[in-house]
């Protein structure tokens, strides 16, 4: 893969990767709880407060919260560091932000102090890189914060919430990287899982015990592994780069912290070879989540046809089936998904401070339960299938067809025809969206 050697574009990557393959999605009710110009993060606090953090150029924007469930926000008075991570632990909500700068809030986010921890890296960082650090990895362990630096700092520890902070074993971290010699790596997450400390970075993983002080390398591709979740007993993790390699796992877990193993693509994804980069990743007691911003969607109409769509996808069973769930705005990145008992919340960023779609959306959980839901029929769309293609009286916006486990297997838009004939034997449900409204019905192969 190509290397790149400074934190700006590995940070480029992380935000705005781009790819152009064919995929057609299937629906989904998303509706957007509250539109916020270039929204980086959202949060739901234990007490039930939504955080929103937002990625202004000038840093006029900083921290939101919200005690409706987004109806409503108050911008709260800290300094706007373009904090990209919410966290909290033990009472305290920590976001971090640029410039090795760290907000912390002790009322659940009404207010804010702003921590620094770049003195403990000075002499040991190039003072031209102080300005450039900054943490995406935070997590708690035995009353000691943990942070991973992006920018060459490794990782630092804190005994006293932030307060405070030195240098985790140093010389354990660094890898040696072909044409460059030993480097520390740029650290997007990390995890506690099992006794250890596991940090994700741009190109390895280590974890870390913390009696010894020392890191270990982890048998386990990394190529910006910078999400990770713990699902049924099991620390899952993604890779937030394009990748189109067909040999290439969509996601990597593990039961035990040594032995991983790897978890299949969506077969869509696979099928018309999409890129793997899972941007977001997120699980609660029944399923997990995946959110990626290289989907495409098939527009003959438009400048380019093919528009570039958020993927959205979530599994029950690691994996061996998949739905996915499209309707997320086009031309915007997916960053941060969060539940509650009733939604499901995905923040959507675009770069485009006009673009009214940038802010968090979301999707009753009680419908994510196959990839089409009951649509009374319009009365106007009559569905003919002979011969092997579905044929409808008119130009559909969008025709989709499922299988019995709710997996898409056909999509187009812009369409009167589609051509089902290579379908395996068995039954099918199709969605059809007009001007006029939407209709589904069933069919057997």
């Amino acid at each position: 893969m190509k290397h790149f050697s400074t934190p700006s574009l590995l940070r480029s990557l992380l935000l705005a990767v781009m790819f152009i393959a064919a995929y057609l999605p299937s629906r989904a009710e998303w509706e957007q709880v509250c539109a916020h110009p270039t929204t980086q993060a959202h949060f739901i606090t234990s007490k039930g407060t939504f955080l929103l953090s937002d990625f202004e150029d000038n840093r006029q924007g900083g921290i939101f919260y919200s005690e409706d469930k987004g109806k409503t926000w108050v911008k709260t008075d800290v300094k706007d560091y373009n904090y990209h991570k919410f966290y909290e632990a033990d009472g305290y909500l920590y976001a971090l932000g640029y410039n090795a700068r760290i907000a912390r809030s002790t009322d659940d986010g009404r207010t804010w102090e702003v921590l620094n921890y770049s003195y403990a890296l000075k002499g040991v960082v190039d003072d031209k890189n102080m300005e450039a650090l900054e943490s995406y990895a935070i997590i708690k362990v035995d009353d000691k914060l943990y942070i991973g630096d992006f920018a060459g700092g490794g990782v630092l520890v804190s005994p006293d919430n932030g307060e405070t902070w030195s240098l985790t074993d140093r010389e354990s971290l660094y890898i040696n990287l072909e044409g460059q010699g030993k480097i520390m790596d740029a650290f997007y997450n990390l995890a506690y899982f099992k006794g250890y400390i596991y940090a994700f970075a741009a190109l390895s993983v280590h974890r870390y015990d913390i009696a010894a002080d020392k890191w270990e390398p982890v048998n386990v591709r990394s190529n910006f592994m910078s999400v990770s979740t713990i699902f049924n007993d099991c620390l899952i993790a993604g890779r937030s780069a394009t990748n189109v390699d067909p040999e290439e796992d969509y996601l990597v877990y593990t039961a035990d912290g040594v032995k991983w193993q790897g978890i299949a693509a969506p077969e869509p994804l696979s099928e018309f070879g999409l890129s793997l980069n899972v941007r977001a990743l997120h699980s609660d007691d029944s399923r997990i989540y995946t959110a990626g911003p290289d989907g495409l969607i098939y527009d003959p109409d438009a400048p380019i046809p093919f528009v570039m769509c958020p993927d959205f996808f979530y599994t029950a069973d690691f994996g061996e089936t998949w739905t996915h769930v499209a309707g997320l705005p086009e031309r915007t990145y997916p960053l941060t998904i969060v539940t509650d008992d009733e939604y499901l919340y995905v923040s959507i960023y675009s770069p485009i401070p006009t673009n009214t779609a940038s802010g968090i959306w979301r999707i009753a959980k009680a419908e994510l339960t196959t990839g089409v839901a009951s649509i009374a029929d319009d009365g106007k769309t009559t569905v003919r299938i002979a011969g092997g293609i579905m044929e409808l009286p008119a130009t559909a916006d969008r025709v989709s067809v499922y299988n019995t486990e709710g997996k898409m297997v056909r999509s187009a838009r812009h369409t009167a025809k589609l051509d089902v004939s290579t379908l395996a034997k068995g039954i099918y449900t199709y969605e059809v969206a007009t001007a006029t409204g939407r209709v589904t019905g069933k069919f057997i192969k």
